[in-house]
C-alpha cells in the first residue's frame, strides 16, 4: 500500500529532518573546532536559536520547501548553497554584534554551515533516488538499447535519465566495432552481433538509433527482422528538436511511403513526359482534387503554352493556386483558374470559344465508395454524365488527345464508383467509334488503384489515427490494395497517353502486388516506433481494430478483365486487351434520366447500372 502525503505534511517532515541536520552540524563543528566531542545539550541553545533564525526564514523566502524532490537537480542545489551563504553572513554578523551577551567561536558559523549544507543536500539526493527508485518499480519499465555511437548520446542519454518514468537504458550497440568493451556514462557498449541476443537477455523493449548514417531503408529491414519481437524502433532526430520532446509519444518518425509499401520508386523517363506536354494548351478536369492538382503540378513542370485547371470548387482552386504560387518558378500568366462545371456543356462551348486547347486529362468524378453508395444520384450524374459532355466537348474542339482516369475498380463493379468508371469507359469507346471517321481524336483510358496522397487514402486516415494515439481500423483482415504515390500515378498516366496514337486504348499500371491492408496497418505502426498491441503483446501501443467491409467494397481489386494484359514499351504500363461492349447511347441516357427521377431509395435498391455493363 502507497503512503500519499499531503504538500504540507511533506514539508513538516523536511523542516523536522532539516532541524536533526542543523543540531547535528552544530555540535559536529563545534567538536572539529575545539577537538573534543560536544553533544546538543552541552552547547548553549541560543546558538541553536540563531541559526534557526537565520536558516528557516531563508529557506522559506527562497522556496527551498517547494522543490520538488523527484526533479531535485543542479539548479536546486545551486539554490541551497546561495540560501546557506546568506545564513552565514547572517550568523557571523549576529555573533560579532553578541558576543558580549554570549560567545561561540566565529569559526564555528562557517564550519556549521557547510556541515548543513553537505547533510541537507545530501539528504536530498538521497530522498531523490528513492522516490525514483520506487517510481521504477511501480511501473513496468521500458528497456531501451541505444543504437549507434555519436555525440548526441550524452544529451540523449541524460534525457531518459532525467524522465525515469520513461525507462532504463541497458546498454550501448557500436556499429563500427571501435570502442570494444568500453564503457559511456556508465552504460556498457555491446558489438552489434550481439544485438539479438542483448535483445533476449535484458528483455529489451525499444531501440533507439542515433547514427545518423543509417538510412531510412536499413531501419525498415531492421523492423523486417525484428517484428516478431513487437520492439520499438525510433530513429533519433537532432534536427526535429528530438531530445525536447522524445518522451512525448505522439512524437512520428518521418514515414517513407516505400518503407511502408517495401518496394522502390517507380522511375518514368522525364523527356517523354516533356514530349507530350511542352507547348501544348492542356485543360484538367477536377483539377482541384488531389489526383488532378499533382497532374497539374506535374504537367507544369514540362512546360507548356498554356494550363487550364478547371473544377467546381472555390476551395480546391484556391489551394491549387497558392500551391502554384509558393513553387513560383513558372512562367507568369501561363496558368488559367476556371471556375466552372464541366457537366455544362454551354459553360465549356462559351468560356474555351476563344482559346485553342491541345489536349484533356479528365480527373473529375466523385471517387469515393461509401459516399457513392449513400449518394448514388450525384455520382451517377457527376461521373457519367460530365464524361459524356467532356468527350463531346473535345471532338467539337478538335482536340488532338483526351485522357479518362479510370480506376481498378471499372472492373468486375461492386460499387456505384466502379460501375460509374465502368460505364465512362464504354461511353468514351462508343463515342470514339461513332465519330472515329470524322475527328482525328486519340482516346487513352488509364486505370490505376489506390494513390497515396488523395483524399480519403488510407495511409494518411491510418498516420491521424495514429497521431491521435487512437487505434487503426482495418475493414477485414483479407483485404487487399493496389498501392502507388501519386506521382508515380501522375507521371505514368501522362506516359500511357504518350504510348497511344490516333486510337482508343485502355492501359493498366503496373502498381506492383496487392498488399494487405492490415499488413500495412503493422508496418505503419512499427516504422513509427510504436508496438502493436494484441493478445500476444497487450502491453503494446496501438491495437488494430476491424470493423468489417462497408457497403460496395471488395476484398481484392483488379486491373484488368482476367489476365488479358500485353506489354508496352514502357515496363510498368500495360495495355488491357479487352473487347467492351457497344452500347446505344441515346437509349442509355434516356434510361439513366429515367431512373434519376426515382428517389434515392429506389436508385439504392435497383443498382440498375449493371444492366448495362
Amino acid at each position: 500500500m502507497k503512503l500519499k502525503l499531503s504538500n504540507i505534511e511533506k514539508k513538516i517532515i523536511l523542516v523536522l529532518s532539516d532541524t536533526i541536520i542543523i543540531l547535528f552540524s552544530i555540535s559536529f563543528a563545534y567538536s572539529l573546532r575545539l577537538e573534543t566531542i560536544y553533544l546538543p545539550w552541552d552547547i548553549d541553545i541560543r546558538v541553536f536559536m540563531l541559526f534557526f533564525l537565520a536558516i528557516y526564514p531563508i529557506f522559506f523566502y527562497n522556496n527551498i520547501y517547494q522543490i520538488l524532490l523527484r526533479y531535485f537537480d543542479y539548479f536546486a542545489i545551486k539554490k541551497i548553497i546561495k540560501s546557506l551563504s546568506i545564513c552565514f553572513v547572517i550568523t557571523l554578523i549576529f555573533n560579532l554584534l553578541l558576543f558580549k551577551i554570549f560567545f561561540f567561536p566565529r569559526s564555528i558559523s562557517i564550519i556549521a554551515i557547510i556541515l548543513t549544507g553537505i547533510f541537507i543536500i545530501f539528504h536530498r539526493i538521497s530522498l531523490n533516488f528513492i522516490i525514483n527508485l520506487n517510481l521504477k518499480s511501480s511501473q513496468k519499465t521500458n528497456k531501451i538499447l541505444i543504437f549507434g555511437i555519436s555525440k548526441d548520446i550524452v544529451n540523449l542519454i541524460k534525457t531518459i535519465r532525467d524522465n525515469p518514468s520513461y525507462g532504463v537504458i541497458k546498454g550501448l550497440i557500436d556499429l563500427g566495432n571501435n570502442f570494444g568493451e568500453r564503457e559511456l556514462n556508465g552504460l556498457k557498449i555491446y558489438k552489434k552481433n550481439e544485438l539479438e541476443n542483448l535483445i533476449n537477455k535484458l528483455n529489451i523493449t525499444e531501440i533507439i538509433i542515433v547514427d545518423k548514417t543509417i538510412k531510412n531503408n536499413q531501419v525498415s529491414k531492421l523492423i523486417s527482422k525484428l517484428k516478431n519481437k513487437n520492439i520499438r524502433i525510433k530513429k533519433f532526430n537532432e534536427t526535429k528538436n528530438f531530445i525536447k520532446n522524445y518522451i512525448d509519444t505522439k512524437i512520428i518518425s518521418s514515414l517513407n511511403f516505400y518503407d511502408i509499401i517495401d518496394r522502390p520508386k517507380i522511375i518514368v523517363q522525364k523527356k517523354i513526359l516533356s514530349k507530350k506536354i511542352k507547348n501544348k494548351n492542356i485543360l484538367v478536369t477536377g483539377g482541384g482534387g488531389s489526383i488532378g492538382s499533382e497532374l497539374c503540378l506535374e504537367i507544369l513542370k514540362q512546360n507548356p503554352n498554356k494550363l487550364f485547371i478547371l473544377d467546381i470548387s472555390e476551395i480546391n482552386l484556391f489551394n491549387i493556386k497558392n500551391k502554384i504560387d509558393q513553387i513560383g518558378k513558372f512562367r507568369k500568366n501561363i496558368v488559367k483558374i476556371v471556375l466552372g462545371d464541366c457537366n455544362d456543356e454551354n459553360f465549356l462551348s462559351n468560356y474555351f470559344n476563344k482559346y485553342k486547347v491541345d489536349e484533356i486529362y479528365h480527373a473529375a468524378a466523385y471517387k469515393h465508395v461509401n459516399f457513392g453508395e449513400e449518394n448514388p444520384y450525384s455520382m451517377i450524374k457527376n461521373n457519367i454524365f460530365s464524361t459524356k459532355k467532356v468527350v463531346e466537348f473535345a471532338l467539337k474542339k478538335k482536340i488532338k488527345h483526351f485522357t479518362f482516369i479510370s480506376s481498378d475498380k471499372a472492373v468486375n463493379p461492386k460499387s456505384i464508383l466502379g460501375c460509374s468508371k465502368s460505364l465512362g469507359e464504354k461511353i468514351i469507346n462508343q463515342i470514339y467509334l461513332d465519330n472515329k471517321k470524322k475527328y482525328n481524336t486519340s482516346f487513352t483510358i488509364v486505370r490505376f488503384g489506390n494513390v497515396i496522397g488523395s483524399s480519403g487514402s488510407v495511409i494518411p486516415i491510418f498516420l491521424n489515427q495514429l497521431i491521435e494515439k487512437n487505434y487503426l481500423t482495418v475493414t477485414n483482415k483479407n483485404v487487399t490494395r493496389y498501392f502507388m504515390s501519386i506521382s508515380e500515378a501522375v507521371q505514368l498516366t501522362i506516359n500511357a497517353s504518350y504510348l497511344n496514337k490516333n486510337s482508343i486504348k485502355i492501359y493498366a499500371l503496373d502498381m506492383g502486388k496487392q498488399i494487405k491492408i492490415i499488413d500495412i496497418a503493422r508496418r505503419i505502426i512499427r516504422l513509427s516506433g510504436y508496438t502493436i498491441k494484441d493478445k500476444k503483446n497487450p502491453n503494446g501501443d496501438i491495437f488494430i481494430k476491424l470493423i468489417g467491409l462497408k457497403k460496395g467494397e471488395k476484398l481484392s481489386e483488379e486491373i484488368a478483365l482476367g489476365k488479358n494484359l500485353i506489354k508496352t514499351n514502357h515496363q510498368q504500363i500495360y495495355e488491357c486487351d479487352e473487347k467492351i461492349k457497344n452500347i446505344d447511347l441515346l437509349n442509355f441516357f434516356k434510361e439513366i434520366n429515367n431512373n434519376l427521377k426515382l428517389n434515392s431509395k429506389n436508385l439504392k435498391k435497383q443498382n440498375f447500372l449493371k444492366k448495362f455493363l
